[in-house]
């Protein structure tokens, strides 16, 4: 596996790393360049300085052959795929937690008529036509332990009840007012100005609830703690569940965001947002 080595660090290192080193580079003494060493620590092939720069790629690739002829024959690798988030958006775990799958981008169009009061005269073409993508997607997760699940289900199983989830729940929500992937642009739950979900029992039938799904956020978030890149955003949500009474379980939530945001500066436009949070059991 590659590895770059910074000489001032490992000669003072206490990891053992220093004496893997002193070792490389008595096998083949050269103050820096490139070692090719096998993984019992054997050096293999190695290069400091290029005969012609203008070709040093070729000289690189006659390094690695050299050492891949030291080291013998290789097995192709046989790589088998896997499910590196087998919970992500889908199943219970042990300890009874579970992970929202979110989605989210900026969003264009979706008529005047829709237009927030303080969108600037000048940005208003961005509500201009269908409502529509624009830009990268957002993806990300949101982990709820076993009780901030639970809120999600009704505490009374009957048409028409009704209850508030706690707002440490609906803070953890306050990441889909974002577009961006990136963690220093995604407010925390801290930066909730106003964070509320609401929910009722819409209908059951044949052991089956429906289950409904209000909420509103605002929010400030400060871009790597910079107080000249604050990002301000709104959205509501709406959504919907299916729970299993007889099973007192889950088997699906969708909720489904839209918003602004104006981000990184004061004077950046408000845009449009739209975002969605989904899970479902396995």
């Amino acid at each position: 596996m590659p590895a770059a080595v910074n000489l001032y660090k490992v000669r003072g290192a206490t990891d053992g790393s220093r004496e893997l080193f002193l070792s490389i580079q008595g096998q083949k003494d050269q103050y820096q360049g490139i070692w090719i060493v096998s993984p019992e620590g054997k050096v293999l092939s190695g290069r400091h300085d290029y005969e012609d720069f203008d070709h040093g790629s070729i000289e690189l690739m006659e390094t690695i052959d050299a050492g891949l002829r030291k080291f013998g024959p290789v097995e192709p690798r046989r790589p088998r795929t896997a499910n590196l988030l087998p919970f992500r958006g889908a199943g219970v775990q042990a300890d009874g937690s579970i992970s929202l799958a979110l989605y989210g981008r900026q969003m264009l169009g979706g008529g005047r008529n829709t237009i927030p009061s303080d969108v600037e005269p000048a940005h208003a073409w961005l509500w201009d036509g269908a409502l529509r993508p624009d830009g990268p997607i957002m993806i990300d997760s949101i982990q709820l332990q076993a009780d901030e699940w639970a809120a999600f289900a009704p505490r009374k199983l009957e048409a028409g009840a009704t209850w508030s989830l706690p707002e440490a729940v609906a803070r953890k929500l306050t990441r889909l007012l974002s577009t961006s992937s990136d963690q220093s642009c995604m407010p925390k739950p801290e930066d909730a100005k106003v964070a509320e979900l609401e929910a009722s029992v819409e209908s059951m039938e044949g052991g089956i609830a429906i289950l409904r799904f209000a909420g509103r956020w605002q929010m400030m978030h400060l871009v790597e703690g910079d107080v000249k890149r604050p990002t301000y955003g709104t959205a509501t949500a709406e959504g919907s569940a299916v729970y299993d009474v007889e099973g007192n379980s889950m088997r699906s939530l969708l909720l489904v965001f839209s918003g602004t945001i104006r981000s990184g500066r004061p004077d950046a436009p408000l845009n449009r947002t739209g975002a969605v949070a989904e899970w479902r059991a396995k």
